[in-house]
């Protein structure tokens, strides 16, 4: 396969073969043209083999769409995912277990119906048991507070040290000694538990003495009662052991609908919104759904307001680091300060302002999904008075109405409260949340819906008739579209970049092969020739390659000093921001009661009314977030712009080295050697815009893991200091803890400095290694061009040799045939997969 142009010159034409399938390129390049160009032309590897390593990761890369409901406890999130999943079937928890667990549910594709479950250990319920005695000893004492022993059982491996501290202290912070409740009481959580898993029910009337001896039952601790548990308890609490038994073995439960449907169902349900359901880690769901065919991945995440916050850490690892879009769940209220809030502690915010320069770069768009439309059509419709001469509105059209006026009221509130994301007096910060909420806005759709009236519908039970007359008027199936479009957006886009890996590599390699041809095939000039073409073409290359490696030296200082001084001034300037507005923050908790300020102090998760609040974990989001808003316009923005830069510089000079020869030695090269050049010099551009671009990507996807918890640790250790002097005891609590607020903002943010650099510090190093080892492997264009042009005596000599020019052209041949070899496997026009 010998590549020519019509001219009669060799020339680099990959468009005259046709190209292989990605996987079939991988493999041909690899065992054929790879070990041929090693030892041909090895200078050329290195850049080929970075965009193989790139293709076949993208390749590697999952398909699957993970789209994250998120959302306020009792708000509908699953009963809503159940419709868009599985119509008039319950596959998700909705509808009773309300929030008690820190539990994410995935749900994925499945030709049949199937679910996965992995349970916590014997520790989970010896926190329950731990907790529910401490309960019933202060009930049946009459004490404000009780002792700290606990059962040498329910101790040790069960129960560690911290674990019990953390318990003793929840049920201290509810009480005070005048016997006054705090506003949350974690413990109400645990009982509630506890019900849910003895009876199935949290709401069950089973007395607090029962449900321990039920609970230690199921552990097989001693029990402390003669009590007698009901049938259908005793089954639970078989069942119980049995999870248990998996959890000590690290096992999984698995379980496929065959030909049992109604038993499979039963089961599920006992899992998902059953009395197994707060025992659950993790669960995964397979439904045989539309919705979930083009590789989406539903994740029904923990709500707001389960016990000990931990919905925090869960929501956080999935919004922040996997979904490509969050469907935020909101009720007739809409988005208020709270749900600005929930979209800052998972993490959401954070992430489009980091992403502020390159939008593209990590997307996430946000959908908002009105709940509970049906019931305010009820409320409103009852309360409807007839006008004279006028019938009253049907139930469905006061609906219709409301569905129209939630959809402008929902996209203004949004940004209403997306407005009141502190103005600072850092112009980049507010340039980043400025185009973060504008990247919200952009793509935001509101759609609201009614699931109970989608699956009365479904079911048409004359005895619970639907007020709404087709499935279209729930705003369900709209729904079911805007994923079922996003999905198929992201797999374009994923296409889109394996398509331009793939014809840069496919491209580069045969253009290699090409050049090769082309150089092997020209024939020898003169010696005397070839001296004079040189000497003219230093006069031009001289400065050239002067201005050139000028250029080179201050990209490397740029990178070094990014290291050495520009964290530092950045991390320095995000600090301030994050002082004034750690220091709001705090004030505004001020109100709360003493108990909850020392909640928040000893143990960091507890609740302020209907808002949660995590010290330590809610002062890292402050001063992440205009870090992020900081390095990300100021740092990784001038990264790829730099990079892309000095890749375009060297293109031009080997542009005009090519033009200069054209015009002076035209009868002495073979212009499509020229030409080849040049185009080898465009894809080393593009590879390198590209490795700059991944390279600040993955950056920006390690720091936003890592920083969190490395701003969190000094806070945590000045609250875990202040309890050890013992400040947290004793009259004036109240007092010293918020003094403790006042310094903590300046003290917190202070710590946090240092971590934050050296975080920074030691993942850019990978960053700037990784992009001058591909400028390393580009060698020096502008004296390979020369070298082209000039047909050096080496050169000259190399190639007079008949026999060995004749071996390398039917090798390249070779090489280049091999391709063929797979014409059935051919790539097909607009795919490449």
């Amino acid at each position: 396969m010998n590549l020519k142009d019509n001219s009669g010159h060799g020339g680099a034409d990959p468009s005259a073969t046709v190209a292989p399938v990605p996987n079939v390129l991988l493999e041909w390049y690899s065992k054929s043209a790879r070990p041929f160009l090693e030892r041909v032309a090895p200078e050329c590897v290195a850049s080929l083999d970075n965009d193989r390593e790139r293709l076949s990761n993208l390749i590697a890369k999952p398909n699957t769409v993970t789209i994250c409901f998120l959302g306020h406890s009792g708000i509908g999130k699953s009963t809503l995912l159940n419709a868009l999943v599985a119509g008039s079937s319950q596959v998700l928890p909705a509808g009773g277990i309300g929030p008690l667990t820190a539990l994410a549910t995935e749900v994925h594709y499945s030709s049949s119906p199937m679910f996965a479950a992995t349970y916590h250990g014997r520790s989970r319920v010896g926190r329950l048991i731990f907790a529910l005695e401490r309960r019933l000893q202060r009930i049946t004492s009459g004490l404000a507070t009780v002792g700290t022993e606990v059962d040498d059982e329910i101790s040790g491996e069960n129960l560690d040290d911290e674990t019990i501290r953390e318990l003793i202290e929840e049920e201290s912070a509810t009480t005070s000694v005048d016997g006054a409740r705090d506003e949350s009481d974690p413990v109400d959580g645990y009982i509630k538990q506890a019900m849910q898993i003895v009876t199935g029910d949290q709401f069950g009337d089973r007395e607090l003495a029962y449900l321990i001896h039920a609970l230690r039952t199921a552990c097989g601790f001693k029990a402390l009662a003669e009590l007698s548990l009901e049938p259908a308890d005793a089954e639970r609490v078989v069942r119980i052991q049995s999870a248990l038994k998996l959890a000590e073995a690290n096992s999984k439960y698995e379980r496929l609908q065959r030909d049992d449907r109604p038993a499979f169902l039963s089961e599920l349900k006992d899992h998902a919104a059953g009395f197994l359901a707060p025992l659950i880690e993790k669960i995964e769901v397979g439904w045989p759904s539309d919705v979930l065919r083009p590789e989406i991945v539903l994740v029904d995440l923990p709500g707001v307001g389960i016990a000990r916050d931990a919905y925090r850490q869960i929501s956080k690892s999935y919004v922040r680091d996997r979904a490509r879009a969050v469907v935020l769940v909101v009720d007739r209220a809409g988005p208020t300060g709270d749900t600005i809030e929930l979209l800052r502690s998972t993490g959401y915010w954070d992430r489009l302002v980091g992403s502020a320069d390159d939008p593209e770069g990590d997307p996430c768009k946000m959908i908002i999904a009105v709940t509970k439309v049906d019931d305010v059509a009820a409320e409103e419709w009852r309360n409807a008075v007839e006008d004279a001469g006028q019938p009253k509105a049907k139930k469905r059209e006061v609906y219709s109405q409301l569905v129209g006026q939630f959809q402008s009221r929902m996209r203004n509130q949004i940004s209403d409260q997306l407005g009141k994301i502190g103005v600072s007096n850092n112009v980049t910060v507010d340039v980043a949340r400025a185009r973060a909420r504008e990247e919200i806005l952009t793509s935001l759709e509101v759609h609201p819906v009614s699931a109970p009236e989608y699956r009365k519908l479904l079911l048409d039970d004359e005895e619970d008739r639907a007020f709404l007359r087709t499935e279209d008027d729930t705003g369900i199936p709209a729904l079911r579209a805007t994923l079922d479009a996003l999905a198929r957006s992201e797999r374009r886009i994923r296409d889109a970049q394996i398509a331009d890996v793939y014809d840069r590599l496919w491209r580069g390699a045969v253009g290699e092969l090409t050049q090769i041809q082309n150089l092997w095939e020209g024939r020898t000039r003169a010696a005397e020739e070839s001296e004079k073409i040189e000497r003219e073409l230093d006069v031009i290359l001289t400065p050239k390659r002067k201005e050139a490696d000028r250029r080179v030296g201050a990209f490397r200082e740029f990178l070094e000093a990014t290291i050495n001084t520009r964290i530092r001034e950045l991390v320095l300037e995000a600090r301030e921001v994050a002082q004034e507005e750690v220091n709001a923050y705090l004030r505004d908790l001020k109100n709360a009661h003493w108990a909850t300020l020392r909640a928040a102090v000893r143990r960091g998760g507890t609740f302020y009314g209907s808002r949660a609040i995590n010290l330590p974990d809610d002062i890292a989001n402050y001063f992440q977030e205009p870090m992020a808003a900081v390095w990300s316009q100021k740092l990784l923005k001038d990264v790829r712009k730099r990079t892309s830069e000095l890749a375009s510089d060297q293109n031009q000079m080997v542009g005009e080295i090519c033009s200069w020869a054209n015009a002076n030695a035209g009868s002495y090269v073979s212009t499509a050697v020229l030409q080849n050049q040049r185009e080898r010099m465009k894809l080393r551009v593009s590879q390198m815009q590209q490795i700059g671009k991944e390279a600040v990507a993955e950056l920006r996807d390690v720091v936003k893991q890592k920083m969190s918890a490395a701003i969190a640790k000094p806070i945590r250790s000045s609250c875990e200091r202040f309890v050890g002097e013992g400040s947290d005891i004793g009259t004036g609590v109240k007092s010293r803890i918020l003094d403790l607020f006042e310094r903590l903002a300046k003290a917190a943010t202070t710590a946090a400095q240092e971590p934050a650099i050296e975080i920074l510090k030691q993942n850019f190093k990978s960053v700037r290694s990784e992009i001058q080892t591909n400028f390393d492997g580009w060698g020096d264009p502008l004296q390979e061009t020369a070298n082209l042009i000039v047909n050096r005596h080496e050169e000259r000599l190399k190639r007079s040799d008949a026999q060995r020019r004749g071996r390398i052209l039917r090798e390249a041949e070779q090489v280049l045939n091999a391709v063929g070899c797979h014409a059935e496997k051919r790539i097909q026009p607009g795919s490449v997969g």
